[in-house]
């Protein structure tokens, strides 16, 4: 009975010192590094815009970002993207700029694009991707997206940002075929 006492207070114990390295739990704000939203969140829509918003930490003021990938991870289907209609736009100080970018598949995964913007953005920015899919999934669910950036230069770093979520509804009504 004392063994199970004794083992019982080790995993308390050492369960608390695991939750005290969080650090939420020290009152440090975490830093949210991307965000994802979508203007139309039905299946089947045809006139969303996915926003993909990066801010970079100070610490990284000194890259200049090239590339973003986005690697769909979770979702029933694939979602294809419009190159033509897609963009980027930059912002620092309270002012925009709008960027053009060139998307192109991954050649090894079909679930990747690549952004390439025209011209090389400082991590200092805030950086929002706009990309315009040929139309939303008509599967309903989560879609999550794993988001790096790929800095320019002699050498170039890959950097993991973070898991993008968008998550689609049925806009169909199915209480129609039950109202017999």
């Amino acid at each position: 009975m004392n063994s199970l006492k004794t083992l019982c207070k080790t995993l308390a114990i050492s369960t608390g010192i695991f939750l005290l390295s969080i650090p939420a739990t020290y009152g440090i704000p975490a830093t949210k590094l991307l965000t994802a939203k979508t203007t139309y969140n039905q299946t089947g829509s045809w006139d969303a815009t996915y926003y993909f918003t990066i801010r970079l930490p100070e610490s990284l003021a000194n890259w200049q970002l090239q590339q973003v990938v986005l690697t769909q991870i979770e979702g029933v289907e694939n979602i294809g993207f419009n190159e033509k209609e897609s963009f980027v736009f930059i912002e620092a100080g309270g002012q925009k700029e709008k960027l053009g970018i060139t998307l192109t598949k991954s050649s090894t995964q079909r679930q990747t694009v690549i952004a390439t913007f025209d011209k090389p953005v400082s991590a200092n920015q805030t950086i929002t991707i706009a990309l315009k899919p040929f139309y939303n999934p008509f599967s309903e669910g989560i879609y999550l997206f794993r988001v790096d950036v790929i800095s320019s230069g002699k050498k170039t770093n890959n950097l993991v940002v973070g898991t993008a979520r968008l998550q689609f509804y049925n806009s169909f009504d199915d209480q129609l075929f039950y109202q017999w």
